[in-house]
């Protein structure tokens, strides 16, 4: 492969983009006198601070379990329906008179444990490129096994011991998509693959789109240079696992960053809610009449219900659901679409159905940080800020940062 002028640059001013962004641990300040004791505090250059209000409906025993802890003031709780939970300091919860700061240590360890024990496999031809990368990956505490061809790849996936794959999209031999084609095993697999190229972002994107339609587990497209910040945060994807919870089979509410409630998102079946009605269009009766039905009974009319979309209903090309959704938009319901994957880009819905909400899936959220405008999801969320559609971001706990997202363009969460 032949690193190009504008390669060779981007490697080396990549030095001043190392500005901390990314970090590890985060501290959830649970009312203002925790969150003003720690701002009080020298925090370690590993942790952030974060102000959130509890609310009932966490699971208190998972949600601190990994890369955070919770601080909290007893007093400034008093009487909240949620105080047992608190008190009773599961994993992570921490009062103001506790050692809270080893705490925060102790994330850290457990961080660096996990980081230690993770073995990843570089992909990359040029010579100067892949020692670069494989110093920076060392770097950050990483094991990095540097392979410059893809027979030493398949061997060294054989072992069985490989974490994620990092992957030069385009090689001299054989191009990435090439290499993993031939290698079907990996299909279904699981193992996470990340590309990289000095390509435009679009191309990347589409070669993404390509492997995940052929069933690998693409977790990232970026381009050169490989920023460790843009590595670590999808690693603590991984990381944190099942406590990226979503609240399944529970009811969701929608709303605004100043906590208005815009609806609530559940089952046909749930008990009855004061709050505007949100139901997936999956699972519906089959006619809008029988929806319509429904929703007398309930003493509600179409302008109190939204129905909520999702890729996978195939509205387009199922006349049915089409028929449903188009009727009850006519009716005066709302529309809204549920995106959780940015292996496959909507633009038909968007163009084609009059949406008023997008629902942003959790697993975006590192996409949504390190998205640029010429990325397929970029180009995405930019249409849909056009057409006016207002989006919320999966965020059933609150511990997300409100005034970040909100200049980002966010309307809420849900």
């Amino acid at each position: 492969m032949i690193i190009t002028d504008e390669e060779l640059l981007a490697l080396l001013d990549s030095e001043g983009t190392q500005e901390r962004f990314f970090y590890p641990v985060t501290i959830y300040a649970l009312d203002g006198i925790a969150y003003r004791a720690a701002q009080a505090v020298s925090l370690p250059e590993f942790a952030t601070l974060r102000r959130t209000r509890p609310d009932a409906c966490w699971h208190w025993e998972g949600v601190f379990a990994a890369g955070a802890i919770a601080l909290f003031d007893p007093a400034s709780h008093a009487g909240a329906d949620y105080l047992p939970q608190l008190v009773a300091q599961g994993e992570g919860i921490y009062r103001l008179s506790d050692d809270w700061l080893a705490g925060v240590h102790h994330r850290y360890q457990q961080w660096r444990q996990w980081l230690a024990g993770t073995q990843i496999l570089l992909l990359e031809d040029h010579p100067f490129q892949g020692a670069h990368i494989q110093q920076e990956i060392q770097g950050v505490g990483l094991s990095c096994q540097w392979v410059q061809d893809g027979n030493a790849c398949i061997q060294v996936l054989a072992e069985g011991k490989v974490t994620l794959l990092i992957s030069d999209l385009s090689l001299v031999e054989q191009d990435a998509i090439s290499l993993l084609m031939s290698q079907p095993q990996y299909r279904q697999s699981g193992l996470p693959i990340i590309l990289l190229s000095a390509h435009d972002q679009t191309l990347i994107d589409g070669a993404r789109r390509l492997l995940h339609d052929a069933g690998f587990n693409v977790v990232a497209a970026l381009a050169k240079p490989l920023l460790t910040d843009d590595l670590l945060r999808l690693l603590k994807v991984f990381y944190l696992g099942p406590q990226q919870q979503r609240l399944s089979g529970q009811r969701r509410t929608i709303r605004t960053w100043q906590g208005a409630g815009k609806g609530l998102l559940g089952l046909i079946s749930d008990p009855p809610s004061k709050l505007p009605v949100w139901l997936a269009v999956t699972g519906l009766p089959p006619r809008w009449e029988l929806v319509r039905e429904w929703l007398g009974k309930q003493g509600r009319d179409a302008s109190e219900l939204t129905l909520v979309i999702h890729r996978r209903d195939h509205l387009l090309s199922q006349a049915d659901r089409f028929a449903l959704v188009l009727q009850a938009s006519l009716a005066g319901a709302r529309l809204a679409l549920l995106l959780d994957n940015d292996q496959h880009m909507p633009f038909d819905l968007l163009e084609r159905i009059p949406l008023q909400h997008l629902l942003l899936g959790q697993s975006l959220l590192p996409g949504l940080e390190a998205m640029t405008p010429d990325s397929l999801l970029g180009r995405f969320i930019n249409r849909a800020r056009e057409l006016g559609i207002a989006l919320y971001l999966d965020d059933p706990f609150n511990l997300l940062d409100n005034e970040l997202w909100r200049d980002r363009g966010m309307t809420g969460r849900w």
